[in-house]
């Protein structure tokens, strides 16, 4: 890569910069619980995640907005009638974390909450960031109360900017626990095609259709009571590559047996690899500072 070619990359990355507002309302962050009884919620949390002039985004702290959030914005009530579920916003005092909390509106028994009879599935929402690096976290934690088994998907997404159309590396890790309610089991496992729990795609058409990226983790497992679920870690491995990467999405699917918890945190990341003509432009560069550094010194010493 010449000079001339060098400058004319790099204005091509300024200016695809100032497209950042239309790349970054791709962002993205879905959920979906379905039960064998056919029962089946959906929410769409898009509206909790805020970004930066860097494309990095993170979840919005509640104590910045009304502290409910339903059917995909900030509400001062809830409005029962036109969806009844919806998340409210609290700080865990003993952590002092704050965290999104959601529950179906359905309790297990019908009628009113108890201790007794809870509600039918609920999730505690504590992390969804993304980087322009580019990167994607989340952490959440998912409550089965039902008698039955319960599948999961958890989706998130992010633009990619500058996009990624060379040789790449990527990489994915999920950890968390399990719980069993009164020392049962709890089981947790893949669901539909998928060998394992959290998989980590690639797009050319911002989120329209995915690749994968080759670096899906989380195996089957359970525990009796209480159990740690991994850490479960990808090797670094060379990314797929002949399209030009604008949006990535990281998703957890899983079923989640009956009366359990189950606690994932999730990472995904995908890093170019410099050409060899930019590792040769970056070290002509540094040459050049230290010539002119040394130049300096020199010139000082004369004046001495």
């Amino acid at each position: 890569m010449t000079v001339k070619k060098y400058i004319r990359a790099a204005f091509s990355a300024a200016l695809s910069l100032t497209a950042f507002s239309t790349l970054a309302a791709n962002n993205s962050a879905m959920l979906t619980i379905s039960q064998a009884d056919g029962t089946v919620w959906q929410e769409n949390m898009s509206g909790l995640l805020v970004v930066d002039a860097q494309n990095n985004f993170s979840m919005v702290q509640g104590s910045t907005t009304t502290g409910l959030f339903q059917n995909g914005t900030f509400v001062s009530a809830i409005n029962n009638a036109a969806h009844p579920d919806f998340w409210q916003w609290s700080v865990d005092a003993a952590t002092s974390v704050g965290s999104w909390n959601w529950h179906s509106s359905q309790t297990v028994s019908g009628g009113s909450t108890s201790t007794s009879n809870p509600w039918m599935s609920a999730l505690s929402l504590s992390n969804i960031s993304g980087h322009g690096d580019p990167d994607l976290s989340y952490a959440f934690s998912a409550v089965n109360n039902n008698l039955t088994s319960q599948t999961y998907t958890f989706a998130v997404g992010e633009a990619i900017l500058p996009t990624v159309g060379t040789a790449n590396n990527v990489y994915a890790d999920v950890a968390g626990g399990l719980t069993g309610k009164g020392g049962s089991t709890a089981a947790i496992s893949p669901f539909g095609m998928n060998t394992a729990i959290q998989q980590f795609q690639l797009s050319a058409d911002m989120g329209n259709s995915f690749v994968n990226a080759g670096v899906d983790v989380g195996p089957a497992t359970s525990a009796v009571g209480t159990g740690t679920y991994g850490t479960f870690a990808s090797n670094t491995i060379a990314g797929p590559t002949g399209q030009t990467w604008n949006y990535m999405q990281l998703t957890s699917k899983f079923t989640l047996s009956a009366n359990s918890r189950a606690s994932l945190v999730g990472f995904a990341s995908v890093t170019p690899v410099p050409e060899p003509e930019s590792y040769a432009l970056f070290l002509a560069g540094l040459g050049l500072m230290g010539f002119m550094a040394r130049r300096r010194k020199l010139a000082g010493d004369l004046h001495i």
